[in-house]
């Protein structure tokens, strides 16, 4: 699909959707091995992560989880909350051991930004959403396409980024999925 159409599909859906609010979205794909979503969940939460079905709207507000989807080549993450994934302090780094992965994050305080992390480091990050504040250990590596971000701090730009990451990842966000129950990794259980 041509990205503008991608930024259509995105807009609508934050228009509609409870997405604006707060979100973190990651897509993940595998360097090498092919990875599945135990895989990720066991990065997420650990060995024996628990994973079990979820409606997406409701489940997070009273378990703590994080949905996962095997997405065509990618598995993606959504945490509708938009802290859990985003903002763990060295998550990015684990999850991305081996693979490359793109998150982009917001929450009701803002907070909006794109990362990218390949194989167990952050590359880029991307504050705002605006470009010209992009910085990481290779701040260029995603100059390909962060010149398609409009104006920072709009929706606009939210659309964009979402765009971006299917664009280059193949994961992919639709209203049907999200209306749905869907796999979760259930976080802070115990073992």
């Amino acid at each position: 699909m041509p990205f503008n159409e991608l930024v259509d599909h995105y807009r609508r859906l934050l228009e509609y959707h409870w997405l604006e609010v707060g979100m973190s979205w990651t897509a993940i794909q595998s360097l090498a091995e092919p990875l599945s979503m135990a895989d990720v969940a066991e990065r997420l939460a650990g060995p024996g992560a628990e994973i079990r079905m979820l409606d997406v709207r409701e489940g997070p507000l009273y378990v703590p989880a994080v949905h996962i989807a095997d997405c065509g080549s990618s598995i993606m993450l959504l945490d509708h909350v938009g802290e859990v994934v985003s903002w763990v302090p060295g998550l990015m780094d684990r999850l991305s051991e081996g693979v490359r992965l793109w998150n982009l994050g917001w929450h009701v305080n803002g907070g909006n930004r794109l990362l990218y992390a390949a194989d167990g480091r952050v590359l880029v990050e991307v504050p705002g959403l605006d470009c010209a504040a992009a910085y990481g250990s290779d701040p260029h590596a995603l100059d390909h396409v962060l010149h398609l971000l409009p104006e920072p701090f709009t929706l606009l730009s939210k659309a964009s980024a979402m765009a971006i990451i299917e664009m280059e990842s193949g994961a992919s966000l639709d209203l049907e999925w999200l209306e749905a129950d869907q796999t979760a990794v259930i976080l802070g259980h115990d073992d």
